[in-house]
């Protein structure tokens, strides 16, 4: 294919990228929500019609193999729904659709062995090993699990504060740090707010960097809570690892708006981790998601990535993906 085309839907945001047969990166566009469970066919349908016409424009007929890797896409009923979207709207061109997590462990590994935990608003642990195998621990969304993402963080920290307000916690700092990012002058209004939707996921999730934060400056219920977090998401890693038979050696990479910024987060997934697999080595990612998607795309249309186009990838990255 003379075009490849990744997208990569996060929960916040989503980036389009166009490159051309060298793994050359022509031109990227960014969006808002590309989750496809929140934001639905519709959402979807306004989403890529914003960010990939632009680009179809500049391929014109050469045609382009397209990658979209978008969250809530994860199984093979949505990604069947979103293919036949992309058929209703005219497109007759390669396509593969995969989660947004898929196309982040391709990116981070370059396409080799390796593990990824990402923890943004929510979070999950993705790992493939030398035969291709995948296996995935997490992901359950934020009633179920989410350990260790941004809304895990801060609903802990917001049920913390109601410990200490009720006197049936110990005093934490998380208390005036809330109060302020949710400008909450008197703690009375929290009930209103939570159930009313004022206060809803994402505003909850928001408070996931207050925690760390909070953590990193000693409060012992914030680093209580970043430390169980961090280890339940250790016991993911190691969970995927066993299945995978990388517990003698494995290559991680942590990503996402919470993870991605190490700290006592981090640290403390590695000490779980490492408690389990013998040689463990955290690595920054070799490339983002939508370049991995880039890449998932390229091995739709039965072509091989290379390290030539490897090469090019790093090289024409742009910034700020």
């Amino acid at each position: 294919m003379q075009w490849a085309i990744g997208v990569d839907g996060g929960g916040t945001h989503t980036r389009a990228v166009l490159v051309d047969r060298e793994g050359v990166v022509r031109d990227m566009r960014t969006g808002g929500c590309g989750n496809y469970q929140r934001i639905g066919a519709a959402g979807l349908r306004a989403l890529l019609d914003d960010l990939l016409l632009p680009l179809l424009a500049r391929v014109a007929a050469d045609g382009a193999a397209l990658c979209l890797a978008l969250a809530g896409a994860g199984r093979p009923r949505e990604q069947q729904q979103i293919a036949m979207l992309l058929k209703e709207r005219g497109w007759s061109g390669v396509v593969r659709v995969e989660s947004d997590a898929r196309a982040a462990l391709m990116g981070a590994h370059a396409g080799a062995a390796g593990l990824i935990a990402i923890a943004g608003t929510g979070s999950i642990v993705l790992g493939q090993n030398q035969d291709g195998q995948l296996m995935r621990a997490g992901g359950w969304g934020p009633l179920l699990g989410d350990e260790g993402g941004g809304y895990y963080l801060g609903l802990r920290a917001l049920r913390a504060v109601a410990r200490q307000l009720d006197g049936a916690g110990p005093d934490t700092a998380l208390v005036e740090a809330l109060a302020e990012a949710l400008d909450m002058a008197d703690w009375s209004g929290l009930i209103p707010a939570v159930y009313g939707g004022s206060i809803d996921r994402e505003r909850i999730a928001a408070l996931g960097p207050l925690v760390t934060a909070a953590a990193e400056r000693g409060d012992v219920v914030a680093l209580d809570i970043v430390e169980r977090a961090g280890g339940a998401l250790g016991d993911q890693v190691v969970a995927v690892a066993r299945r995978l038979g990388l517990l003698s050696a494995a290559s991680l990479c942590c990503i996402g708006g919470v993870l991605g910024r190490g700290g006592l987060l981090a640290a403390a997934l590695e000490r779980a981790a490492a408690a389990h697999i013998d040689q463990l080595q955290l690595r920054p990612p070799q490339l983002p998601a939508a370049l991995g998607a880039v890449m998932l795309a390229w091995g739709e249309a039965g072509e091989g990535v290379g390290a030539d186009r490897l090469a090019c990838l790093r090289a024409t990255r742009p910034a700020g993906l």
